[in-house]
């Protein structure tokens, strides 16, 4: 694992200069840093092999490039002059490494040598210890430094160095994730990005998603630590030559990721934290700043009430141009105009889908911590359950994590699919009204059909498939559709009259096969839907689309067809209309009715006896 230390600082207390006595290397490589003897850009050195040191500038006016270097951090290392004591850019930089999560640093007192005597160093220190009481850093170690006389330089670097070993290093995503901090060309190579691999693992010749924008080029080459490597890994400070992509396609802020694990966005869900001090307050509508990773972009919140110094709450930003993140990535916001660090930020939500109404509701509610948000996501997607990888995938980390989220929050992972059994209770509630309703509104229909069923309940396919299995004490599976084992169809004195009547016209329509309208002019719905029932008690069939034969007579054509084909080997249709003494209109249907049951068999113009004929 790679360990990536930062300096944090007020301008000209030291940073860069402390920076090259720990490491020989001299981070200032702009012109004009050199020339006005400031850090202005992100600048990088190494310690040994598996430490970066990443020396960000002090200035107010460069704040956007701090943030973008400690974006990826693991120590922080602040910097505070012995001479000039605590500043402004200071306490900014101290609430940017606390809104961030850092939990590991130390604290270097520089230019010893420029104060007036230790009195005023031990004053200092006093001072250091008040700010930092509250924070990470109370604990830490606190070391007095000179780059011109050389003390405490060795006891800073065992201090780095001990640290780093006993580093937790945080969850492996799984998925090849790098922020782009630096964009150039290189004559015969192409375009370069650097930046520190937050996640993943990368090899030479894998293809790389570039967002925002989607799209893909190839890795042709990798520096680490300045010399070529075949591979970098999460933690390592990489620069990685890119094939098939243009300079115009890549800046600061640009995502360079393993395909299909990232995508960009406009609106992001975020649990806000404000500074204890902050004099501002975020209230709905207002524009902010966002620095997330090494991108900043303008977003305006959405939210409930405002935010006032101290206090937390979800707020739902909609971005003004598309930006990408990771799910549970902590940013900080700062105001819009004058530019000041105002809160921290963990997403909580990547471009929810919910419609308007919902959204806001659906912000408030969104939990902070990783298990019970995921259980609140599995729970809203009820109707349509994801699998155990999609669900990876949409909070862009290892199967192995949701695993542990489906442990502690009790979620069921059955038929490819999580959900919970509240959720599967649910889900039967609604096919049973489904089917309750659909009973009531049409009581002498046997079933519903799935398809129905499913639009109804609004479920997909295989989560249906599934509680309808889960449900298979008390449904039937009937005429193709399912119904409740409660129901049964009990026709009410008319329509018991009704149904009667319409069997015996049936019958004595013989073989005309009557169609619904003709054998009643009233009511054709309920015509209909007596007809099915009888057709269901098998008392008449269907011949064709809508016509009706009575079975009584349709014992009898068999029969007569028997007869027929004992004295002749074939039939053709006037010898079926004299058999029956039908219209051809009536001939016509019925025929094709023997042929699908297989009383007769087509055989070109003519019929001979089917294999269901006695």
């Amino acid at each position: 694992m790679q360990i990536v230390v930062v300096t944090a600082g007020h301008i000209d207390h030291g940073k860069t200069a402390l920076v090259k006595a720990l490491t020989g290397t001299d981070t200032d490589r702009l012109a004009e840093e050199k020339a006005r003897g400031m850090t202005i850009d992100l600048g990088f050195a190494y310690l040994d092999q598996s430490i970066t040191i990443i020396d960000v500038p002090g200035h107010e006016k460069f704040i956007r490039n701090m943030v973008a270097g400690v974006s990826t951090i693991h120590i922080a290392l602040l910097v505070i002059a012995a001479d000039d004591g605590i500043m402004p850019q200071t306490k900014e930089h101290l609430h940017i490494l606390k809104l961030l999560g850092v939990t590991q640093g130390i604290i270097a007192l520089t230019k010893t040598d420029l104060a007036d005597d230790n009195d005023w160093i031990d004053l200092v220190e006093l001072e250091i210890q008040d700010l930092v009481a509250n924070s990470f850093l109370k604990d830490s170690p606190l070391i007095r430094t000179s780059v011109e006389t050389g003390e405490g330089i060795d006891a800073l670097k065992k201090a780095i160095l001990s640290q780093s070993k006993d580093m937790e290093t945080e969850l492996d995503r799984g998925f090849f994730y790098l922020p782009v901090d630096r964009v150039f060309s290189k004559m015969g190579f192409g375009s370069v990005v650097t930046g520190t691999v937050l996640s993943g693992k990368l090899k030479i010749g894998k293809e790389l998603e570039i967002i925002p924008g989607n799209q893909k080029a190839k890795v042709r080459g990798m520096q680490t630590h300045g010399s070529e490597t075949l591979s970098v890994k999460m933690g390592d400070r990489a620069a990685i030559n890119l094939a098939g992509t243009d300079l115009d396609d890549l800046f600061r802020g640009t995502i360079i990721a393993e395909p299909n694990w990232v995508n960009s966005t406009e609106k992001l869900i975020a649990r806000v934290t404000m500074i204890e001090d902050t004099r501002w307050k975020l209230k709905n509508h207002q524009r902010v700043h966002l620095h997330i990773g090494t991108a900043e972009m303008v977003a305006r919140a959405v939210m409930q009430d405002p935010l006032e110094a101290g206090h937390s709450g979800n707020v739902l930003f909609l971005l003004e141009k598309p930006a990408a993140a990771l799910m549970n990535e902590r940013f900080i916001i700062r105001s819009f105009s004058p530019m000041e660090t105002i809160g921290g930020c963990v997403v909580l939500d990547l471009n929810p889908l919910l419609i308007r109404k919902d959204l806001k509701s659906w912000a408030a509610s969104l939990k902070e911590n990783p298990s019970e948000r995921f259980k609140q996501f599995v729970n809203q997607n009820w109707k349509s359950p994801k699998s155990l990888g999609n669900w990876a995938r949409h909070f862009q980390t290892m199967e192995s994590q949701v695993k542990n989220w489906i442990k502690s929050e009790e979620i069921l992972n059955e038929k490819g699919f999580l959900f919970t059994s509240e959720k599967r209770g649910e889900s039967m509630v609604c096919i049973r009204e489904v089917l309750i309703h659909f009973h009531e509104k049409n009581p002498y229909k046997k079933s519903l059909s799935q398809d129905r069923l499913k639009a109804a309940a609004c479920f997909s396919t295989n989560w249906l498939t599934y509680i309808l299995d889960q449900m298979g004490d008390e449904l039937i599976n009937v005429e193709g559709g399912f119904a409740l084992k409660s129901h049964s169809v009990v026709l009410s004195d008319s329509d018991a009259s009704l149904a009667k009547s319409l069997e015996n016209s049936v019958k004595q329509a013989g073989y005309a096969i009557p169609a619904a309208k003709e054998l009643s002019s009233e009511n054709p719905k309920s015509t209909l839907e007596i007809l099915h029932i009888l057709k269901g008690e098998g008392k008449i069939f269907e011949v064709g689309r809508g016509l009706w034969i009575h079975g009584d007579v349709l014992n009898k054509l068999k029969d007569e067809l028997s007869l027929f084909f004992a004295a002749k080997p074939e039939m053709n249709v006037p010898d079926f209309k004299l058999l029956t003494g039908t219209s051809r209109k009536s001939a016509i249907p019925l025929l094709e009715y023997c042929d699908k049951h297989r009383l007769t068999e087509r055989v070109g113009d003519s019929r001979i006896k089917g294999e269901n004929c006695g």
